[in-house]
């Protein structure tokens, strides 16, 4: 199987491999077709992926984060932020 190119220059190439490889979980609350982000967490770095797409599409748009990222994300979704996205 090809490999991912790394798009994270400050991921060394193990690092982000792993993250792209872990183990995803998807929400409870997503569909049942799969319409969904999954998400791993792999040393401290969270991964997302969109189940709709091809194993090896998803794995190649795989978007990555630290925790401080994150947080500060969930935070601001707690907070209303981003609620217009919802119409």
């Amino acid at each position: 199987m090809a490999r991912t190119p790394n798009p994270y220059p400050l991921l060394d190439d193990a690092q982000y491999d792993a993250v792209v490889n872990g183990r995803y979980v998807k929400s409870t609350f997503s569909s049942a077709n799969g319409g969904c982000l999954s998400f791993t967490v792999v040393d401290g770095l969270i991964g997302f992926q969109d189940d709709k797409l091809p194993s090896s599409e998803r794995k190649a748009r795989t978007l990555i984060f630290n925790q401080h990222e994150m947080a500060a994300f969930i935070a601001g979704a707690k907070n209303g932020d981003f609620d217009h996205l919802l119409g």
